[in-house]
């Protein structure tokens, strides 16, 4: 079994914070048609960046990537089989882990956050979308793009 981390990122500053922009960077969609990827037994990152410079358009989407556990570390997450589940958890700012969801073989969970980070002479933001995918590499495609997630946390926080 494969777990595959499909990472939709979105970064704008406060050019896109209201309207019409807003409009624009909201349509960006919290999944995207991957295709399908080799099975390694493993974790596999698939990245996909929309930015404010391309109008929220045209995303710049990496190919699928081995990751080893310091990487899924950098990303916040955890994952750990057990009985042929897969038991997702994210690290937290303060350092404590949190069981997000546990998936079966075919299932999927979505996680969204979001972060303000200080620019030299503005803010930028950024929505993190995780969907999380455990089964055959060769069926997350189809996975992602006709199955619901099992579960769906919205963890965004009100930048202001």
């Amino acid at each position: 079994m494969n777990t595959i981390v499909q990472h939709i990122e979105t970064f704008w500053t406060k050019e896109s914070r209201g309207n019409p922009g807003a409009t624009v960077r909201n349509s960006v969609p919290d999944s995207f048609p991957v295709g399908n990827a080799t099975e390694i037994h493993g974790v596999l990152l698939v990245e996909v960046k929309y930015s404010e410079c391309a109008n929220f358009k045209n995303p710049v989407v990496s190919d699928f990537r081995s990751i080893n556990d310091n990487q899924q570390r950098q990303l916040g997450f955890k994952f750990e089989d057990l009985d042929s589940e897969l038991v997702v958890s994210k690290w937290s700012y303060s350092g404590h882990l949190k069981k997000v969801g546990i998936l079966k073989p075919g299932s999927w969970l979505r996680l969204i956050e979001n972060e303000r980070t200080s620019l030299e002479n503005t803010w930028a933001y950024y929505k993190h979308v995780y969907n999380i995918y455990f089964g055959e590499a060769a069926k997350v495609g189809s996975s992602l793009s006709f199955q619901k997630p099992v579960t769906s946390l919205n963890a965004e926080n009100n930048l202001w």
